[in-house]
């Protein structure tokens, strides 16, 4: 019995951990594996490296010096009654990294383009204070502002933006030189894996839930908790012995391949863990089904004692397994109807008296019935 459990339990565990790693695999594949590229760039992006062998890519960027912004992005929502109402996005800036390179008399300013959100705005705009009262002052009294980290996507610009970053750059008076290099780039802060970051991080963290819901199934494999409800069963009948429930199982009706009912219990595989319930205790049975949104379809049982016993089965092994109970549980009712539902939970000992009461009284007390 145990193995025959043992097998059932480890293939559900075996399913969760391949619905694990397809869930997995989805989220990382449709955020580019961003996750990834931002956990081997944490010490910062190479700003000197080809801008080239990062786009598209996730980046962390220790943005040093901002300039100005040049771009004000906005959403414009026409409304069915055709009035419109335009709201601020975020804003692009100017920005550059400076850098010494060996042997190099001075340093070499790297510069392009980030995009951040409006509520960084305010923010920003001391940045660009602080960068050009360092930049201006000639005592050197001042210090430089201090890095801003920021996660985002390292993109190449679209036409519109390069000739905007490009028409700002020339209004400055910066231009390409030996030590004046521009990146026709920008740091998109709006995207991370190609999605908005919040989603990306609420992603990653269902990619954490998955990780450990695969790891917990993987330790399952090798546990033993598909018999602990047995065990516990036998703990709280102790007239009763393993052996016993052993050679009923094994002349059990297999309905399907969860479900067992033998003579005097009903075995059945409730997700990883077996249940049993004694078939004596069982007092009506029958198939239910809801269709729609959240559809059901199960062998619904009650017990002498009010409790609710709902396995998931389609309703032609239903039919079977009400079959089984019918011909051999003769104090059960088997079958749906109104009336039985109104007796059932209305005037319960009426229920009862329909069938569940007359054979107990027929039946040698402690013994199984039909044995």
């Amino acid at each position: 019995m145990f193995e025959t459990l043992r097998k059932r339990a480890r293939n559900t565990y075996i399913w969760r951990m391949m619905l694990s790693l397809i869930g997995m695999v989805i989220i990382l594949a449709a955020t580019k594996g961003a996750i990834f590229q931002l956990a081997a760039g944490l010490k910062g992006m190479d700003i000197t490296a080809d801008p080239e062998s990062y786009e598209g890519k996730a980046v962390v960027l220790d943005a040093e010096y901002f300039l100005t912004d040049y771009v004000e992005h906005t959403t414009t929502t026409v409304r069915d009654s055709g009035s419109r109402s335009t709201s601020t996005n975020g804003n692009s800036y100017i920005a550059f990294q400076s850098t010494y390179e060996n042997g190099a008399e001075s340093s070499t300013w790297y510069f392009y383009s980030i995009y951040m959100k409006k509520s960084k705005q305010d923010m920003l705009y001391e940045k660009m204070d602080e960068t050009w009262n360092f930049l201006n002052d000639e005592s050197g009294i001042t210090a430089p502002p201090a890095p801003v980290r920021v996660m985002g996507t390292w993109t190449k610009m679209d036409s519109q933006m390069e000739r905007y970053y490009t028409e700002t750059m020339t209004e400055m008076g910066i231009e390409e030189g030996e030590y004046d290099i521009i990146y026709l780039y920008t740091l998109d802060t709006g995207k991370l894996g190609n999605v908005n970051p919040y989603l990306f991080w609420a992603l990653m963290a269902g990619v954490v839930l998955l990780l450990f819901w695969f790891i917990g199934s993987l330790i399952g494999c090798f546990r033993k908790t598909y018999e602990k409800d047995i065990h516990k069963y036998l703990q709280k009948n102790t007239n009763y012995s393993i052996g016993e429930i052993e050679a009923d199982f094994t002349g059990a009706h297999a309905i399907g391949k969860e479900l067992w009912i033998g003579r005097k219990w009903t075995v059945y595989m409730c997700g990883v863990k077996a249940q049993i319930v004694k078939n004596q205790d069982l007092v009506w049975g029958y198939y239910f089904r809801r269709t729609g949104k959240n559809y059901v379809s199960q062998m619904q049982l009650y017990t002498a004692d009010k409790k609710s016993i709902y396995i998931s089965l389609s309703e032609s092994l239903t039919k079977d397994a009400l079959r089984y109970y019918g011909e051999e549980q003769p104090h059960m009712i088997v079958g749906y109807s109104a009336e039985l539902e109104q007796a059932y939970r209305k005037n319960f000992q009426a229920f009862l008296d329909l069938k569940y009461n007359p054979v107990m009284k027929e039946a040698p007390e402690g013994t199984f019935l039909n044995i």
